[in-house]
């Protein structure tokens, strides 16, 4: 076979800079903001004279693989554009980290206060992504109303994501564009790759842990409304639990009068949020751009801990040593 060989393309200022990358890490999750660190040779003085980046200058990124996993197997995947938030430098060398989410819009910092009325989540959610200057994916059925819903002293992002994670949905930042979806959708995908212990390319073992702690079988909401006088209940109880005979109690007001028929939908949300982390694994193996959060594989020859899993996190590491992914894992909830 030809030689197997990936390439990281970065492009700053409109100039191709790969020929100084030394080390370049992409980490993508699941509800967070992508980034990427690298770091760049500076042997002849490019980057500390007038190529010298600022705070807020964009990175664009690519992964290439060149017979990677056969001759001609040939890809490449666009990671988008990033932000250099915070720079380093040590005469021969430049260390960078960047993130998805534009530095400068505030969405992660600023403390606001707003309110919303007769509105749906995907409306909040266009406003505060206008705002930061993203464009909103809204992958979700999932879109409830809100009689009144009011921001106070909180920034933009933790606000959605406060708002979202009541409903069972995700929210990251990546390519620019504020991202909304439905997790428990995601768990229903086929997996993309099968994992199997003797035959996969793993560095090291994988390592694995169950969470018994905080796990229950079922989920009541109470919430009692002084303006109708009514105690209104939303009820979920997950299938095959056995072994398990607890019920996660909360009170939680409801978003709106006419979303009362959905209470129980906000109980099965509550009850994954809790439940999702059971089971988990963490796995490093050879690198490839199949490998995305949000995506799943499947983990067989590990007996007790072979099933499906959704990647949470995953981090594509390439240096002079290689290219590796590193995946946190946790196992898909695929009945509720």
């Amino acid at each position: 076979m030809i030689s197997r060989r990936c390439k990281v393309k970065i492009y700053f200022r409109g100039v191709d800079i790969s020929e100084y990358v030394e080390s370049f890490t992409y980490s993508d999750n699941i509800d967070f903001t992508d980034d990427i660190s690298l770091t760049l040779s500076d042997k002849d003085r490019f980057w500390s004279n007038k190529f010298f980046p600022e705070t807020g200058d964009v990175l664009t990124a690519e992964i290439q693989v060149i017979n990677w996993n056969k001759t001609y197997d040939n890809r490449s995947i666009k990671l988008g554009s990033f932000e250099i938030d915070s720079i380093n430098y040590s005469v021969t060398k430049l260390t960078l980290n960047a993130v998805a989410v534009p530095i400068f819009s505030n969405i992660r910092d600023e403390k606001n206060y707003k309110t919303w009325e007769n509105v749906k989540l995907s409306v909040i959610a266009g406003d505060i992504a206008k705002k930061a200057g993203l464009s909103l994916v809204f992958e979700s059925n999932i879109n409830p109303d809100y009689d009144k819903s009011e921001q106070s002293g909180e920034a933009d992002l933790a606000y959605l994501e406060k708002l979202c994670k009541a409903e069972g949905l995700a929210v990251k930042i990546s390519g620019k564009q504020l991202v909304i979806f439905d997790e428990a959708k995601y768990d229903t995908f086929e997996p993309i790759v099968t994992l199997e212990a003797g035959k996969s390319y793993f560095y090291g073992y994988p390592s694995f842990k169950r969470n018994a702690k905080n796990i229950y079988s079922g989920c009541e909401i109470k919430y009692f409304d002084s303006k109708t006088d009514k105690t209104y209940t939303g009820i979920f109880n997950a299938p095959n639990m056995k072994g398990v005979n607890k019920i996660l109690k909360l009170q939680e007001k409801f978003n709106s009068e006419s979303d009362t028929i959905d209470y129980n939908r906000k109980a099965k949300a509550r009850l994954r949020e809790q439940n999702k982390k059971e089971w988990t694994a963490s796995v490093k193996l050879k690198g490839d751009i199949i490998y995305f959060a949000g995506t799943n594989v499947m983990l067989k020859g590990f007996y007790k801990f072979d099933g499906k899993y959704n990647i949470s996190t995953c981090s594509h590491s390439i240096s002079r040593s290689g290219y590796i992914v590193s995946l946190d894992l946790r196992k898909c909830l695929e009945e509720y």
